[in-house]
């Protein structure tokens, strides 16, 4: 992966528009990215993170990285231009935030926002603008998480100086972040699930089983057996492989229990069959001399009822022959009622006709006037309808002359106001075409602005660092005059170490000990020196010399930067002075807020030219759909005068076809009421004759039927008369009476019964207590005979179960030994894993050997082949996990050493040796993916120059094959040695970056 380009905008510090071109800054391959704490430095790494993966690592959040120093209206924004693999992709995000609303007070959160293209042929081509997509598609193109990038891409020192002291425990949790084990997290879930499934499956086992010798125990107790050794009170604890042969010999016991039943039952079966035959024929007899006895109780009965019963039969008869002239007394009765209610109809209609000029006529000419006004039904229905037609013409002409009025004055008032519209959406046009002309202005003017701001925040750099170069000389004079004094001390030094070298040489003579000068044994008379100077007296001359110079070298070095800088950003301002400049920005800042109330105004007038557009549409559509009406009602208006002028004509010839009508009268409803009049007392007059002749004819059947019925007249028949209900209660009590004394006559011609009347009561009583007392004994030797069987064969249904139970007992028992043997030591709870590592532990020791290794590589270069970092496997004490434990061999002693007694320099080149070994680790295993880029935070400052030059040989080693390595660090050192820099200022107004490739400043990114 390697980065080209990121662009920021009003996003954490940097408030305005921020351009890192990183292909111009990693052409030398190492690059810095430098400036004051709190400026951004991190913040430009949270950027690309973001840009990725739409988070940031670490404990900082991403809710809240709009730029507070940002305008209310800026947009938080984020373009990264990156290559992974053989994909060039750029990506622009924008976080939520909140901004101002366009119209009232108050804040609106605007959503996140993602844009993902690619170059594809020269062009970048858009893929997607959804969260997912662009997910899948950078995971897919780096293979690895925002956690490993984090981790392998943004190395933190920090976070690895933490992972070299860190307890086997929580490296464990760092490693698992970084390397994918799921495979091997997986099987020990699958194995610890695995034990708990044979544990359950074993219990599971043991129940069933427990639950079949339970069901032996309860068979055995119903069939009365007592437990014994055999049974299942010895079952129940006995081993599972026992268990079947103990449970057969039960079954034996119960074999014989069986044949003992059989023989018990077929003993009382017998002695119940011949009580029951003895009982059953002394019940016979006993019911066949009750019902000889009941048959003669009935015969007396029927005897004293007998005179009763001849009555009913006679009356039974005459009912019989007056219910054949029932039909006719009905059909008389029937058409003398009809008679007297034809002849009430026939005065009802006559009355009808009272007051009319029809009321003379008689019965006879009724039908023949009838006729005539009928035949002018049609004439007077015609009149009526044209007559009702004549008034609704009228009230719709008045309808129609009122709306004409309306619409007239309606028409006044729309064309008035169409006049209106159109003025207001001139007005309206002509204000949106001048404030479009000056809102168009508005990105011109931003750039006007943005320069302008530029060039002052230029001259507030050129100004401030002028102002440190000011403070800095008074500071460098004095440096230099300290530095001179430590020369001329030194100096002064060495002079009278060399003069009193005679006296340090006498101190030394002893006598009888040879000269080292003159060889001579004997020292008359040694030199004296009052101040000798010594050779740690020149050693600390020396090192306070050194210090001035250093610190001179320090503040000369900031000293030529500043000039430097100046000087370029001198050039860039040209002839333009701060008042100039403020001018021109107040002079920007007023066209761009005019153009951007132009903006507001031009889109408010375009709202009214719309509403005017509107409204003008309305009110012509309006008049025209009024001027359509005004036409629609003259044709109307017109259309009825033709149809009165009609419907006039027509309406005097129908009066004319009905002045010869009989009833006399122009009102078409008088002549309908006499016609319905006379049709009506027609038809009653028929009616009254026919009923007269229906009723002389129901009257002479009449007599002829009491004639043939024996009756001699009407009133005879009816009395006979019975009714329905009557009828047949007679005629039941009838039937029954002669039935009853048929079946009494039958039973007392029985010869069994005859025999059973001569012979004794049989002693039912005690019979039946011996038929009972037989019962009972059959009874329960049968239940015995049925316990025993039932015991047995429920035994030998639970043999097979009971052996199955005891099979699943034992597979589950040696499954469950094997599974959880397996499981404990894959766990690093069982008693064969002495280090009691898990087998993720186990996986993951491997990746921090082999991260080891290779920060050994790195390690020994930095360290100058001093330390060695050593994975470690040894048993932690009081039970603790063993196997991800890292410690450091110092070769120069041949000592192991913990991580934690190594210093801060030699702390931060071990972590940063680790955090490389890791990143390469974590390449491998997401699958060789190139890291194009890498970028190293912090930690250099407490590295001493000799130290600090092996780090930056190794960093010059990761160049190799086109990679680029960012390092971020405020140390002072790092500025001189790596040329390519991108400069991070802070300030009140936010932060801005400085681009200088070379050492050479490039134009504000800012």
């Amino acid at each position: 992966m390697r980065v080209h380009r990121l662009e920021i905008e009003a996003f954490g510090p940097f408030a305005g528009h921020v351009v890192v071109d990183v292909d111009a800054l990693s052409a030398e391959g190492l690059f810095l990215i430098h400036g004051p704490t709190g400026s951004g430095k991190t913040s430009l790494l949270d950027a690309i993170c973001f840009a990725l993966y739409a988070d940031v690592p670490g404990a900082r959040s991403k809710n809240g990285l709009r730029s507070d120093h940002a305008p209310p209206d800026a947009v938080p924004r984020v373009t990264l231009d990156v290559t992974a693999g053989t994909r060039r992709l750029r990506i622009r995000r924008s976080p939520e935030f909140l901004r101002p609303k366009k119209r009232g007070t108050g804040w609106t959160r605007v959503q996140a926002l993602v844009t993902l293209e690619e170059r594809v042929d020269g062009r970048w081509v858009a893929l997607s603008t959804r969260n997912d997509e662009v997910a899948d598609v950078v995971k897919d193109a780096l293979g690895m998480g925002m956690a490993q990038f984090a981790k392998v891409v943004l190395l933190p020192q920090g976070d690895f100086a933490a992972f070299l002291r860190a307890t086997p425990e929580d490296r464990r949790e760092v490693l698992e972040r970084l390397f994918d084990i799921s495979a091997f997290s997986d099987v020990e879930s699958w194995l610890a699930e695995e034990r708990r499934s044979a544990g359950a499956e074993l219990e599971r086992a043991r129940r069933a089983l427990s639950a079949d010798l339970l069901r032996v125990e309860d068979v055995l107790a119903d069939a009365g057996l007592a437990h014994g050794e055999a049974t299942a009170e010895s079952l129940v604890d006995a081993p599972a492989a026992s268990v079947p042969e103990r449970l057969r010999r039960v079954v034996e016991v119960l074999d014989a229990r069986v044949s003992s039943t059989m023989a018990e039952f077929d003993a009382a079966s017998g002695l119940e069959r011949a009580a029951a035959e003895v009982l059953a024929a002394a019940r016979s007899l006993a019911d066949r001399r009750r019902r000889g006895a009941r048959a003669l109780a009935q015969l007396g009965a029927l005897e004293a009822a007998q005179a009763q019963h001849e009555d009913r039969v006679r009356a039974l008869a005459e009912a019989a022959r007056a219910a054949t002239v029932g039909g006719h007394l009905t059909a008389h009765d029937r058409a003398v009622a009809d008679r007297a209610a034809a002849m009430e109809a026939a005065d009802r209609t006559r009355a009808r006709l009272a007051g009319s000029a029809l009321a003379a006529l008689t019965d006879d000419e009724v039908p023949g006037v009838a006729a005539r006004l009928t035949a002018l039904d049609e004439t007077v229905r015609a009149i009526g309808l044209e007559r009702a037609q004549a008034t609704a013409r009228a009230r719709r002409r008045e309808d129609l002359d009122a709306r004409a009025e309306r619409l007239a004055g309606r028409a006044d008032e729309v064309a008035a106001l169409v006049a209106e519209a159109e003025r207001h959406r001139e007005g309206f046009a002509a204000e949106v075409d001048v404030l479009a002309e000056e809102a168009a202005r508005e990105p011109e003017l931003e750039l006007r602005l943005t320069a302008a701001r530029d060039r002052l925040a230029l001259l507030d750099q050129v100004e401030a660092d002028e102002a440190a170069a000011g403070n800095l000389r008074p500071h460098r004079d004095g440096l230099r005059g300290s530095a001179l004094d430590r020369r001329a001390e030194l100096l002064d030094l060495r002079l009278r170490r060399i003069e009193g070298m005679a006296g340090e040489l006498a101190r030394g003579l002893v006598d009888g000990v040879p000269c080292p000068v003159c060889g001579g044994e004997e020292h008359p008379r040694p030199a004296h020196v009052a101040d000798p100077v010594l050779a740690g007296d020149l050693e600390l001359a020396e090192a306070r010399l050194e210090a001035a110079e250093g610190e001179l070298r320090v503040v000369e070095r900031q000293l030529t930067e500043l000039a430097t800088r100046t000087e370029t950003r001198r050039v860039a301002l040209g002839e333009a002075d701060r008042p100039s400049l403020e001018a021109a920005v107040e002079a920007a800042a007023a066209l761009l807020a005019g153009s951007r109330g132009a903006v507001v105004a031009r889109d408010e007038a375009a709202a009214h030219l719309a509403t005017a557009v509107e409204a003008l549409s309305a009110r012509r559509a309006e008049l025209v759909a009024i001027t359509v009406d005004r036409a629609s009602v003259a044709g109307l208006v017109a259309e009825l005068d033709d149809e009165g002028s009609a419907a006039a004509a027509r309406l005097e010839a129908l009066l004319g076809q009905h002045e010869r009508c009989p009833c006399s009268s122009d009102d078409p409803a008088e002549h309908v009421r006499l016609a319905e009049a006379l049709v009506a007392h027609t038809a009653s007059v028929s009616e009254l004759a026919a009923a007269g002749s229906r009723t002389d004819a129901a009257r002479a059947d009449l007599e002829a039927a009491l004639v043939t019925a024996g009756f001699a007249d009407r009133q005879a028949a009816i009395a006979a008369v019975l009714s329905d209900v009557q009828t047949a209660r007679w005629r039941g009590l009838v039937d029954a009476h002669v039935e009853q004394a048929a079946a009494a006559q039958a039973v007392m011609q029985d010869p069994e019964v005859v025999e059973a009347l001569a012979a004794e009561q049989p002693d039912l009583p005690a019979l039946e207590a011996d038929a009972r007392t037989t019962r009972e004994a059959l009874l329960a030797a049968a239940a015995a005979q049925d316990d025993a069987q039932r015991a047995l064969r429920a035994l030998e249904r639970l043999l097979p179960a009971v052996d199955e139970a005891c099979g699943a007992v034992g597979a589950a028992e040696a499954r469950d030994a094997r599974v959880r043997e397996l499981a404990d030591t894959t766990s690093g709870t069982g008693p064969d894993n002495t280090l009691r590592m898990r087998l993720t532990a186990y996986v993951l020791a491997a990746r921090l050997e082999k991260v080891a290794d290779l920060a050994n590589e790195r390690l020994a270069v930095m360290g100058g082949g001093r330390y060695v970092l050593e994975h470690s496997d040894e048993r932690a004490a009081r039970g603790a996990r063993s196997g991800l434990g890292l410690r450091v061999l110092d070769q120069w002693t041949g000592r192991v050493r913990d991580t934690a007694t190594l210093s801060g320099g030699e702390s931060f080149m071990a972590s940063l040796a680790l955090a490389l070994g890791l990143a390469d680790a974590v390449r491998e295993e997401a699958g060789g993916l190139d890291l194009g880029t890498l970028f190293i935070d912090e930690g250099f400052g407490s590295l001493d120059d000799d130290s600090l030059e092996q780090v930056l040989t190794v960093l010059d080693g990761l160049r190799e094959g086109g990679r680029a390595v960012g390092v971020v660090s405020h140390v002072a050192d790092l500025r001189a040695r790596i040329t390519h820099q991108a400069v991070v200022h802070k300030g009140a107004a936010g932060s801005t970056v400085e681009v200088r490739a070379g050492g050479v400043p490039s134009e504000p990114a800012a």
